[in-house]
């Protein structure tokens, strides 16, 4: 958005929480979510346009909380070597319960080291862990 003098307004279902500092980094204004009304969404329209910006208070706080990591807290969010090789299986489209045939591991295990993956790169689908892992962990595959 380089030498762009416009006001931005993204119109999402969600942004991934990693995300959010690069929206803004970026130069969006804000940030409307499709399912808030759209009596707000003209609220929010006419606060841009004032020069006002718009993130609500969950993306606001993971921006926040992005900022306060350390190196430290950096190298904990490192995959395991469980996370790995669940994430291996994900990149090969096996469904939960054929991991947990290869792993020799439960499905539910499985389960909850998708839920750790899904955490520590702020995501909520496979599809969204496949591309930020791809974008931003390449190094730990």
């Amino acid at each position: 958005m380089c030498g762009f003098g416009g006001k931005v307004l993204l119109v999402t279902v969600g942004a991934p929480r990693c995300e959010v500092a690069d929206l803004i980094r970026a130069g969006v204004s804000g940030s409307f979510l499709k399912r808030d009304s759209t009596s707000l969404l003209a609220q929010v329209i006419r606060h841009i346009i004032a020069g006002g910006l718009w993130f609500n208070q969950e993306q606001l706080q993971s921006v926040m909380n992005l900022s306060k990591r350390t190196s430290s807290e950096t190298q904990h969010n490192r995959f395991t070597e469980r996370e790995q090789k669940v994430l291996s299986y994900v990149f090969e489209g096996f469904t939960n319960p054929r991991i947990a045939e290869r792993m020799g591991v439960s499905t539910s295990s499985v389960k909850a080291t998708l839920q750790q993956l899904f955490s520590k790169t702020g995501v909520r689908t496979r599809s969204q862990l496949v591309r930020i892992v791809l974008e931003h962990h390449r190094d730990q595959l």
